[in-house]
């Protein structure tokens, strides 16, 4: 039999798997301290989280550049590769700091899922460039696998952070 706290990981995990894409507004969104960043600069990109009391936000970051921090908890915050995913807990803003690499160009890109409202979805693509400078991707090259990952199994893990900290917090 499973202890109660497994058991509400379990349904979250289920209800992340089965949850209908839901005609949302978007909940989320991104704000950078620049789209431009000189070679090997550190920018800030802002998450503006609304009114979720508890979700996750899992960004991903174009290929070459760097998470370089965050004040947002260590314990709510998972780094995977280029993913960054992060349990919202009645945010309204989460920020965290990237390293632009020598040059090279993408989209940082990211989901949401609001556990509360049952809802989740995209957020817009915020374009960032070295310097200005675009950097054509080589001809049909497949995706890294950063970019063709799922962030569900982040999503989960995000859901796991937050029922761990807030169990460890007094709640048994």
């Amino acid at each position: 039999m499973m202890r109660p706290s497994a058991n509400r990981l379990f349904y979250l995990a289920l209800l992340l798997m089965i949850l209908p894409a839901v005609a949302y507004g978007a909940p989320v969104t991104r704000s950078l301290s620049t789209a431009e960043p000189g070679a090997g600069e550190v920018f800030t990109v802002s998450l503006s989280v609304g009114d979720m009391p508890l979700g996750g936000v899992v960004e991903t970051l174009p290929g070459g550049y760097t998470f370089a921090g965050t004040e947002h908890p260590d314990d709510r915050t998972l780094i995977q590769g280029q993913m960054i995913a992060f349990t919202v807990a009645d945010e309204a803003v989460i920020t965290y700091s990237v390293k632009a690499p020598a040059s090279g160009s993408g989209d940082i890109v990211g989901v949401w899922e609001d556990f509360a409202a049952e809802a989740h979805g995209e957020i817009v693509p915020s374009h960032v460039a070295v310097d200005g400078v675009e950097v054509p991707e080589a001809g049909g090259s497949p995706p890294t696998d950063a970019q063709a990952a799922s962030p569900l199994p982040l999503l989960t893990a995000i859901a796991g952070l937050f029922l761990a900290a807030h169990h460890r917090g007094g709640r048994r």
